[in-house]
């Protein structure tokens, strides 16, 4: 990371790292580093802001953490206390981007925790491409799933007439019915009361051995963590004899790796999930937990008792408990809110409109047609962000602490947080983009917000309608 830091934003902004105002400290163990610099100020007439000629800035690198800090010149003025700010997340935006490639070149797998597992007990192989696509369609309270499904309806329409509106409709209900059971599919392992514990497993490889699998052998990390299922349990998971069997069963498909870059990240998803369900009064949905290193979650279900919620590995792998359980928190506002249902109904009453309500009216638009789909579509993802918005509200007023899922919004979706906060004109474009999600710049000061107000919640939904409106007015003044 050191290097990559030196390479990609001091090299860029230092005259030279062999002149005085640059320092860099390694530890004895070449273990941690502290790289120290004075800024360069921009020259008269460009663009940028830049700490005082006497600040002093120090980046301290572990192996598990990285911290910044400011020495020096006076922080009173604002002018001062902006640029740093501007540093902090220049820095924290690369360390993102290096984290962020460092997980797409590991190999990850996802292990159930403290059973022992026979070869006939693995579960086939399947693609991971597919549990992706399938991933990405339940997503947004399965909102993509039900835009698939109308733009199929318009093939449909045009093969068997009126007809259509119940092939449709049939689809649409089954799609709603069995959506539970759809998530379930997107992963392999199903935390429950009995097998509470989870094991992520994250091997370092080269570059080039995870672009040949990408490309060649999409189906060889699913064998690998089927491999890893029947030759360990619950009780050699970690320390060097798991350590040492993960390397194994690697070498075995010929894929190297050192035994000291082997991760295991182990937490009780169950009692995670249960625990919020308690807060909700809500019964336990069932879990699976998907094999990508995106920190995400989803839930769908057409009632509480009906309900599934996927949780990624890297969730795992990156956030705390308490952000984990604010996370959980927010899908089971969906869930509670039976948002699934709420979106069918929407997108399916819509489309009934369009073909068989005002379709003259369409007609009466000529070649400007294709406007009215674009208002429709507007429409629907305007509900979306709106009850996106009511799950955080949701979450923040079942668990009692906002600015905690403010952290985990915050680590989840930091780069787009830093583009909204330094690019103008992005915010309003997060705005309108066809997505459920409102901006994510919006979401965590809507939570600092709820904090500073002692989390004072009234209606959820008439909340979180006023506060979309408000946000999106606010994103068309600049603000």
């Amino acid at each position: 990371m050191a290097d990559y830091v030196k390479t990609y934003y001091l090299n860029t902004r230092l005259e030279s790292l062999s002149n005085r105002s640059y320092r860099e400290t390694w530890s004895q163990d070449s273990r941690s580093v502290e790289l120290e610099w004075a800024p360069i100020q921009p020259a008269k007439g460009t663009q940028g802001a830049s700490p005082s000629p006497k600040t002093v800035v120090r980046l301290s690198i572990e192996s598990e953490s990285v911290s910044i800090a400011f020495r020096g010149a006076d922080v009173a003025s604002e002018s001062e206390r902006l640029a740093r700010e501007k540093v902090a997340d220049d820095l924290e935006m690369l360390v993102t981007t290096f984290t962020t490639r460092a997980k797409t070149t590991s190999l990850y797998f996802v292990l159930s925790t403290g059973e022992q597992h026979n070869v006939t007990d693995a579960p086939a192989p399947s693609r991971s491409l597919g549990r992706e696509t399938l991933r990405r369609l339940i997503s947004g309270n399965m909102m993509n799933l039900y835009l698939v499904v109308m733009a199929a309806s318009f093939v449909l329409f045009f093969v068997i007439g009126n007809y259509a509106i119940f092939a449709v409709l049939a689809i649409q209900m089954a799609v709603l019915f069995y959506s539970d059971r759809l998530a379930l599919l997107a992963g392999k392992v199903h935390p429950t009361a009995e097998r509470p514990m989870v094991t992520v497993v994250c091997v370092p490889v080269t570059s080039e051995v995870k672009q040949e699998i990408t490309r060649y052998a999409a189906d060889l990390t699913s064998e690998i963590n089927d491999r890893l299922v029947t030759r360990m349990s619950g009780d050699s998971l970690e320390g060097p004899s798991g350590g040492k069997a993960v390397q194994e069963v690697l070498a075995g498909v010929g894929i190297k790796s050192p035994l000291e870059g082997i991760k295991f990240v182990t937490r009780d998803v169950y009692s995670l999930v249960k625990g919020v369900a308690d807060h909700f009064r809500l019964p336990v949905p069932r879990i699976t937990i998907m094999n990508t290193v995106a920190d995400n979650a989803a839930a769908t279900g057409v009632s509480p008792s009906r309900s599934s919620m996927l949780i990624t590995a890297g969730s795992l792998e990156d956030l705390g408990d308490a952000e984990l359980s604010s996370v959980i928190g927010h899908e089971l506002g969906h869930i509670r809110g039976r948002d699934s249902l709420v979106l069918f109904c929407v997108t399916f009453l819509l489309y009934l409109g369009g073909f068989y309500v005002w379709y003259p009216l369409i007609l009466d638009l000529g070649n400007f047609w294709i406007f009215y789909y674009v208002i429709i579509f507007a429409i629907i993802f305007a509900v979306g962000k709106v009850l996106e918005t009511r799950a955080d509200t949701e979450s923040a007023a079942k668990l009692g602490d906002p600015n905690v899922l403010a952290s985990a919004l915050t680590k989840i979706g930091f780069r787009q947080l830093y583009y909204e906060k330094y690019l103008r004109g992005m915010r309003i474009l997060d705005w309108l983009r066809f997505d459920p999600h409102p901006p994510i710049y919006f979401r965590v000061q809507r939570m600092a917000k709820l904090a500073a107000s002692g989390n004072k919640i009234g209606n959820t939904l008439l909340m979180s309608i006023e506060d979309c409106l408000s946000g999106f007015f606010r994103s068309l003044a600049g603000r």
